[in-house]
């Protein structure tokens, strides 16, 4: 698998991803991630909340087909009734009547249309909500994980280098009493122990709020130590060159997806208002009603009626024609704001690219001078025996290979966390795709 990365030739990169963190970003096991994510997406409120929305709007959906059918419109009343008349006889009895409205809309000028479009429209733009909100939960979550990951493996370098400190200390101290160390040395290791340990307080610090993100966003602490399992950065999902990562996000990103559904719904809006504010509607109307003792007028009384109704309502203040001009700027206004978003969009896609080449690149150069840390700190132990090294150009090479060991998890980390971003910024962080990965 190639990546393209600006200014530089053309490099096969994924095999080298794999090499390097196949066996060794030791994380979460496949089973384990994928049973912890999608109970993530199961269980999580804002992931509920938008199949909240979904369910709504597509409920509303439905709602919105009713236009299509007839209305039936039912008024009854039971009652008393006196009338009084100047030149008849006054009235006074029980006054009883049912109204029967039977109304269907034959035509309103695309109106109904453009309703019921308009509710599927925003179905389809809370489905992407609901993908969006999916992919960046998961993209949280896998994040959360990797902190809890990393600070664990930092912390635990940093304890390991308090407790070589303390040791070479404790034998330059022996050696001091035996008269065969050096004082100096001695209080110099103290000194340095005191940095380690304030470095190591300061790291557990880190692993604390690591902890406390991932309570926060799984609903409790880690129940395994995360630095003892596995995952793999899923490399067959991953775009071959950036303009492949460009063209998918532009196919696949649900933010942009949602922006174009909203520019779809401004325009069916537009059409909506139109035609309910500028035209006329068309309605077949059937009517009955059924009197006894009703009016003043004893006995049973029947009314039908089959008619053909227009109506249109006519503000003088030219609401409807103001009315439709706000739509029409509205569309205009989110016509432009998908532009925007487009355009963040790439530059999103190009910096977690770009970000992804310089993360595995720094990984890779680490973990070269991981190697040579480790063969410096063995040829300075072999000086050391040998009356050629002091004590502190032991402790300086031990805490250097420290320091790179943890600088080169932390690169490791930062690319494993590079490659998810960049599958989330061109749509493709979806848990059953990345179930086939793990």
């Amino acid at each position: 698998m190639m990546f393209l990365l600006k200014g530089f030739r053309y490099c096969t990169v994924a095999f080298a991803l794999v090499l390097l963190f196949v066996g060794q970003v030791q994380f979460v096991r496949a089973e384990d991630l994928n049973l912890t994510l999608t109970t993530l997406l199961a269980q999580h409120n804002r992931i509920r909340a938008a199949e909240g929305d979904l369910a709504a709007a597509r409920d509303r959906a439905k709602a919105a087909i009713g236009v299509r059918y007839p209305t039936l419109n039912v008024t009854s009343h039971y009652g008393y009734e006196a009338q009084n008349k100047f030149e008849s006889a006054n009235t006074s009895m029980p006054s009883r009547e049912i109204d029967l409205k039977l109304t269907q809309q034959l035509w309103n000028f695309g109106a109904s249309s453009a309703a019921i479009e308009s509710a599927r429209l925003m179905f389809r733009q809370a489905n992407e909500n609901l993908e969006m909100a999916k992919q960046t939960l998961l993209l949280e979550g896998i994040s959360a994980l990797l902190d809890v990951y990393l600070t664990q493996r930092k912390l635990e370098y940093a304890t390991q280098s308090v407790s070589n400190i303390k040791l070479q200390t404790e034998l330059e101290d022996t050696r001091v009493q035996e008269g065969s160390g050096f004082s100096a040395d001695v209080l110099q290791a103290k000194s340095q122990l005191v940095d380690a340990e304030a470095l190591r307080i300061k790291i557990k610090e880190e692993a604390d709020a690591a902890l406390d993100r991932h309570k926060a966003i799984f609903g409790d602490y880690p129940q395994s130590n995360i630095s003892s399992l596995k995952l793999k950065i899923p490399t067959q999902l991953l775009p071959i060159s950036l303009s492949e990562a460009i063209k998918i996000a532009q196919e696949n990103n649900p933010r942009l997806a949602s922006s174009k559904f909203g520019v779809k719904l401004a325009s069916a809006t537009v059409a909506e208002t139109r035609a309910n504010e500028l035209f006329p509607s068309v309605n077949f109307v059937s009517s009955t009603k059924h009197k006894v003792d009703a009016s003043g007028t004893k006995g049973y009384q029947g009314e039908y009626m089959v008619k053909l109704e227009v109506a249109y309502d006519f503000n003088f203040g030219l609401s409807s024609v103001r009315q439709l001009q706000a739509t029409k700027k509205e569309r205009e206004a989110t016509a432009r704001r998908l532009v925007e978003v487009k355009d963040q969009i790439e530059e999103q896609v190009k910096n977690k690219w770009n970000g992804l080449l310089v993360a595995h690149q720094s990984a890779t150069l680490l973990v070269s001078k991981t190697i040579i840390a480790q063969e410096l700190l063995k040829h300075t132990r072999e000086e050391r025996d040998l009356g050629r090294r002091s004590l502190m150009d032991v402790l300086a090479q031990e805490t250097k290979l420290i320091n790179t060991l943890s600088e080169a998890v932390a690169a490791e980390t930062n690319t494993v966390s590079k490659a998810y971003e960049l599958l989330e910024a061109i749509g493709r962080l979806d848990l059953e795709w990345l179930s086939q990965s793990f």
